[in-house]
């Protein structure tokens, strides 16, 4: 797989899935850009992967800050004249496994929402000027397979449940409105995955976690479906 001469911005950057698809996507040629929240933190991953003559970039940003979002778009337009891969990791839970119904933290739920959607959101907003002048633009957001409507809820995660369901639905609206472009957009679900959220006892190793969306990242066009829902390498009903 060779990516030379592609750029990738990717949120959430600084460990788990995040860390792995920005040394998996550097290490076929591809210029990241590894935006996290925590600036030692993100430049200690950064380094990293320098050190292994990768070509990483770190770029400090917050999805839930809006400020901060606009500050990553001003930059990235002044160093670079496009991009080509977006990719939408950055996320949170944060919810006790005993919350329901009527003990919905709306604090919480605000939260949630405001860096898993709105989040999102912005960042495909601010940077899609960039995209839009790559001749192979993909935007991968990552959902949950708690965002499925076709099967009985896999978890009591209520705010995150409606988080990922909003972003499935945003990615399918935003295909249309991209349709006649060259940018195609993606939702993708990597499982139950041994990460930080994903706690010790998931069922995925990170290795098998980013398969399919490094898959989106760099298959042939061709072959995909914009406004998707991914699994396995395969579309899922939702």
């Amino acid at each position: 797989m060779d990516l030379k001469g592609r750029i990738a911005v990717i949120t959430g950057a600084t460990r788990g899935l995040g860390f792995a698809m920005s040394e998996k996507l550097a290490s076929f040629g591809a210029k990241v850009i590894m935006a996290c929240r925590e600036k030692e933190t993100g430049m200690k991953s950064v380094e990293k992967l320098k050190t292994k003559g990768l070509d990483v970039v770190f770029k400090k940003c917050d999805v839930e800050n809006v400020a901060e979002i606009d500050a990553l778009a001003a930059s990235l337009s002044a160093e670079y004249n496009h991009l080509d891969i977006l990719i939408n990791n950055a996320g949170i839970n944060g919810e006790p496994m005993s919350t329901t119904i009527e003990t919905v933290d709306l604090a919480i739920f605000e939260k949630v929402m405001n860096v898993n959607v709105r989040g999102t959101l912005r960042v495909i907003s601010k940077l899609l000027p960039l995209l839009k002048k790559s001749n192979d633009a993909r935007i991968i957001n990552f959902s949950s397979g708690l965002a499925q409507l076709s099967v009985p809820r896999m978890g009591p995660h209520i705010s995150y449940s409606i988080s990922k369901t909003a972003i499935n639905q945003l990615t399918w609206t935003f295909a249309g409105h991209l349709k006649d472009t060259k940018v195609k957009i993606f939702c993708v679900d990597p499982g139950w995955v041994k990460t930080d959220m994903g706690g010790p006892d998931a069922m995925l190793e990170i290795n098998e976690g980013i398969d399919t969306p490094v898959w989106l990242a760099t298959e042939d066009k061709s072959k995909l479906q914009s406004g998707y829902f991914y699994k396995e390498r395969k579309i899922l009903p939702w």
